[in-house]
Parts: C-alpha cells; structure tokens; sequence
C-alpha cells in the first residue's frame, strides 16, 4: 500500500507529528491492513484507491476486483441515487468527520447481493492528490441480530405470561410464530388418548382454518415417520429439509405435510415442548420458501421452552379451576340439601320452646330444645357463609347499592348486634360526626359485613372489654373502623386476616375462618377497600370504606 495513503489516514484521527516514532509507515501501514472493520478510502471521483482486508472479508470482493470501482458498488440501489451527492457536500463541510447514517448506522451491500447493517465514520482531508475521503465501517449484523432475537423472546414471553387458559395459550404460541419463525405453525398434543394439532397459525387465515378442521379429523400415527411423532418417541427436535427431495427418511413426513402449503415444505422444526420433565407437546414450524438456519433454530428452541412451560402452567391453571367449580358445585349441593333438614330442625325446637311458654315440660327438655336450635342457627349460617365465600371466589357476589342514611343504617346495624356483645359482658361503643354523609350501599350486605367485623371482635377480646366502632370521613369515602382489645396480631398473621379459611394462633378455633374474606368481598363489591392494623398485645383494628353517595359514580 502506498505510504502517502497511510499518512493521510493517520491524519484522520491525529497529526503524525504525534505519532511515536517507532511507529512507522510500514507497521501503521500493516495495522490498518489487518484490521477486522473495513478501511475504504476514495478519491474526488469516489473511486476506491484503498480496500484493506477487513473490507475483503466483509463485503466479499478481494482487493483486485474493487480497486478503481466506484464506491456505489457496496451500496445497496436505493441509496445509490443521493449518495454521492451527500459524500461531495460532506467534503466541502467545515466538519472532518462524522458518523454515516442515522445514529451512525448505514446498509452495506456484499458481493452476494446480501445487504447488512453496518456502524460507520468518515473523514475528509486534502492530500497532494486532492481530496481523500476514508470510511471506517464495522458489520454490526450479529449485534442487531442479537437485539432482535431479545426483543422477540421478550415480547414472546409478554404474551405467553398473559395468557391463562390453554386454549388461549395454546393459540398464542401459533400466533407467535407466525410469521417470524415460520409461514405456518402446528402446537400438537395428547387430546383424547390421541396425538392432534390442536392449534394452528398459517400466513393465510384461511388455511389455517382448513388445516386444524383435518388435525382434528386425522390424529398423527405415533408410530409413523412423520417429524411429531418423532419427536414424540425421541424426545429430541427434528429439523426437516426438502432439498434432497428423493430421500427416502423425508419422503413420507414431507409427503405428510402438504396440506399446509399444498406441496411439501421446504424446510421445518419440530421440538418437544418440556415442562417439568414431561414430555407436554410437540411444536411445529414450516416454511415454504426456505430453510432454517441456526439462528432460526436457537430462536425456536427458546420459543418452545418457554412455550412448553406456559401451556404447562395453563394446564395446571384449567385444573385448579375445574377443581373450584367442582367444589363450588358441591357446596352449592350439599348446602341445598343441608337446608331442608337444618329448617326443619329449627322450626320443631322453635314449636318446643314456645310450647314450654304455655305448658309445663321437664326443663332439661327445654334446655336440650334451645342447645339443638343454637346448633342449628350455626349450621345454617355456616350454610349461607360457604355459599357466599365461593360467590365472592366466583366474582358473583351481587349487591344492590343505593344511597342510605348511613346513621340509620349503622344504628340497625348495631342494634342487632348488641346482643351478641353483651353475651360476653363487652361493651358496644360509637363514635361518630354529628353529621354523616349518606353512602352508596347494599344495606343488608353492609349489616352482614359489619356484623362479622365485629363478630370477630368479640371472638377475640376478653369479657368485659369495650369494642369501640368508630365513622370519620375521608376525601369522598365514609371510613368505618372496629377496634378490639384482644391479643393482637404479628405482621406475618397480618398479611392472612382476610385469607378464606384461615385462622392465627391465638383463636380457639370458632367459626369455620370465613368471615373476614366475606367482609373483604362485599366491601371490595361496593367499590370500597378494606385493611387491618394491630400491634400484637394490644388489640386489632379492623376498616373499611364506602362511597359517599354524593360523589358515587352513577
């Protein structure tokens, strides 16, 4: 390479007055030959006068065939027609050099008519020639492929965690696939004893549509040759080629296939989907246009693991659900059936009580009378708390909310609460504004709320303590509050005081554990929001809110 070459592109970036010395023309002239990025210098005419090896290795062209070619032919077409007008204008700048491109990013075309994506600078200086102008150039395509593969996984595992059921999860998967990774993708797993494409995305709806009805129809041969029911036996992923179309291994999968293109694929993937262990499916990609690299194949191989473990978590999903509504079914039946028998044991000890009034009966009889109707009113409003605890879990707890007088609301409420509290010599205290905004509410579910806050005060503080129930306002809520002086509750106990069927440590275990979860439930249906406070040793302190009527949404 010519040393005047060399000492103007060493000007590109300092003055050779401060080089060492011991760097000379000659190993400078070696350091920018041997350099990875591509060094291209061009004349006046934009002609190529230099082309080190990294440009040789980068565009594809060796330096005999480029030198004295015009620099458009690293260009890809659509650039041609401004860019040498944008190379002049830059050389009569003030600015030395600069970044090409947006954010300094440009297109290269290599010898194969590939275009890349390329990071590149360029200078201009004045030589005894004339005007030099030099390009460094860097091929950023593994990088951008590495940004893009990301940002695919990334949004692949958006979608796939906000799927829930199979079913969603199932065609999400083919959606996602399709088209980046294939031109049609098949999602086959066990249904019904048999191996079937369940879900199906194809570039054409259409056919997509046409091609699950015959999965359905036509379940895979496990032990056929075609790439599932590979896999299926193997366990290991199946990469499909249709350029040797006379081999007998891919005659029959491909032959198997040609509904989804109507003529075999040219290439495909098929690769277990594992989770936990278990073999939970099998994933399919074709492509009728072209094979697969091995970027493809990485990119579906992450695709199907993180596949494989959403189908298995909405597998597991439908399970938990299938077992609440079967327990919610069950529930629902026996409490039908518990109710007849309970009603009729409250109305006979009901008529034994009231005959004791009139006539003269033992009076162990009558106390056995009042200890069994007792029991029943128990089982019956364990009964109504099972059945409205799994309508809260169903989301089908109605209330019917309106604008009540939240004093005489709150006095009825109290009213009918008043016995219970002084069952156990407690002392039933409100404190209250003199005025109180009327709030939007179910006046039967806010007593039935109401009643279990309190009620789980009482449970809770010694006799003779004071349950004090206090109403303040805040911003546009009513706040209601029941203070106990029990034994309290830790932070851990905290976080579970509203969790369904659960009770601390310091309960003796009365009730079933349902009442705050349906407390929770009903005031988180009138649009309000409920929490406790404690401080263990000195008691809890249960609130919640309830829109005043004037500012409630209609």
């Amino acid at each position: 390479m010519n040393a005047a070459w060399i000492h103007l592109i060493s000007m590109t970036s300092r003055t050779p007055a401060a080089l060492p010395a011991a760097i000379n023309d000659a190993i400078l002239a070696d350091i920018v030959m041997i350099s990875a990025d591509a060094i291209i210098c061009v004349d006046e005419t934009q002609k190529i006068i230099f082309f080190n090896d990294g440009a040789e290795a980068i565009f594809g062209y060796s330096c005999e065939e480029i030198m004295g070619k015009p620099l458009d032919m690293l260009i890809p077409q659509r650039f041609r027609p401004t860019h040498g007008a944008h190379v002049t204008r830059f050389g009569k700048a003030g600015t030395r050099a600069r970044k090409m491109g947006e954010r300094g990013q440009i297109s290269g075309l290599r010898k194969s008519g590939e275009e890349f994506p390329a990071d590149a600078a360029i200078s201009h200086l004045d030589g005894v020639a004339g005007k030099v102008y030099a390009v460094v150039l860097r091929d950023v395509t593994e990088r951008r492929r590495a940004h893009e593969n990301q940002r695919f996984l990334a949004e692949a595992g958006e979608t796939l965690a906000s799927s829930l059921g199979s079913d969603d999860t199932l065609r999400n998967v083919t959606r996602i696939a399709v088209p980046r990774l294939a031109e049609a993708c098949i999602v086959n797993v066990y249904h019904s004893g048999q191996v079937q494409g369940i879900a199906v995305a194809h570039v054409d709806p259409d056919r997509a549509t046409r091609i699950e009805g015959s999965r359905l129809e036509h379940p895979i041969n496990p032990e056929s040759a075609h790439p599932v029911a590979q896999v299926l036996r193997t366990g290991q992923t199946v990469l499909l080629s249709a350029v040797d179309p006379d081999a007998t291994h891919l005659q029959e999968p491909l032959t198997d296939l040609v509904d989804i293109f109507g003529t075999r694929p040219q290439g495909g993937i098929a690769l277990p989907l594992r989770a936990r262990g278990q073999l939970v499916g099998v994933l399919g990609l074709y492509r009728q246009s072209s094979g697969y690299s091995d970027n493809d194949i990485f990119l579906a191989e992450e695709l199907a693991r993180r596949a494989a473990m959403a189908i298995d978590n909405a597998r597991l999903h439908d399970l938990v659900h299938v077992g609440i509504r079967a327990r919610d079914d069950m529930i629902g039946i026996v409490s039908h059936d518990l109710r007849n028998p309970v009603n009729a044991v409250k109305m006979l000890t009901g008529v034994m009580l009231d005959r004791e009034r009139h006539e003269s009966l033992p009076s162990e009889i009558g106390d056995y009378a009042a200890i069994i109707r007792q029991a029943a009113e128990q089982m019956d409003s364990l009964i109504r708390d099972l059945l409205d605890v799994s309508r809260v879990e169903a989301g089908r707890l109605q209330v019917a909310t309106k604008s009540e007088n939240t004093e005489e609301m709150l006095s009825d409420a109290l009213r009918t609460l008043a016995p219970l509290a002084h069952e156990k010599s407690m002392r039933l205290r409100l404190t209250a504004p003199d005025e109180i905004p009327a709030v939007m509410a179910d006046r039967e579910r806010f007593s039935q709320a109401l009643s279990n806050i309190v009620g789980n005060a009482v449970k809770f503080s010694p006799a003779g303590s004071e349950i004090r129930v206090r109403v303040t306002l805040q911003d546009n809520d009513v706040v209601f509050s029941v203070t106990d002086t029990g034994r309290g509750m830790t932070p851990q106990q905290l976080t579970h005081a509203f969790d369904r069927f659960w009770q601390s440590s310091r309960t003796d275990r009365q009730g079933a554990g349902l009442g705050l979860a349906i407390a929770k439930g009903i005031i988180e249906a009138h649009g309000g929001r409920i929490w406790a406070e404690s401080i263990p040793g000195e008691g809890s302190t249960f609130c919640f809110t309830l829109p005043q009527a004037a500012t409630a949404l209609p």
